[in-house]
């Protein structure tokens, strides 16, 4: 059991520095709490309940920062975020549900961004 423990300890500590490795590098101006922050209008403008990309968000600032830095939603492209979560969320330890309210809020996110 323990070597089982172990192993698993290792895997998952392996996984986390590989998954940093692939990230785009944050922008040292920007943190996470530049994230957009759902709101009624965002919810509206595209769509969404506010709840859902409420508990995304929830879920993206707790989470997200645990292996790495955060990565900002509209530092990679909205269309490309399904690549990125599902092996971050199993590194996470997420539900399925919570996976999909969080790409739910970083898509989204990543259109609200402010445009440079």
């Amino acid at each position: 059991m323990k070597i089982f423990v172990l192993t698993t300890l290792s895997l998952t500590l392996i996984s986390c520095v590989f998954q940093k490795s692939k990230l785009p590098k944050p922008s040292s101006d920007r943190s996470s709490l530049d994230a957009p922050v759902p709101d009624q209008a965002m919810a509206r403008k595209y769509n969404a309940k506010l709840a859902r990309i409420g508990l995304g968000h929830a879920i993206y600032m707790r989470k997200c920062g645990e292996c790495h830095l955060h990565v900002l939603p509209d530092e990679i492209k909205s269309n490309n975020w399904h690549l990125i979560v599902p092996g971050m969320s199993w590194n996470a330890g997420i539900s399925p549900n919570e996976e999909t309210a969080l790409l739910d809020y970083l898509r989204i996110a990543a259109k609200e961004a402010p445009k440079s």
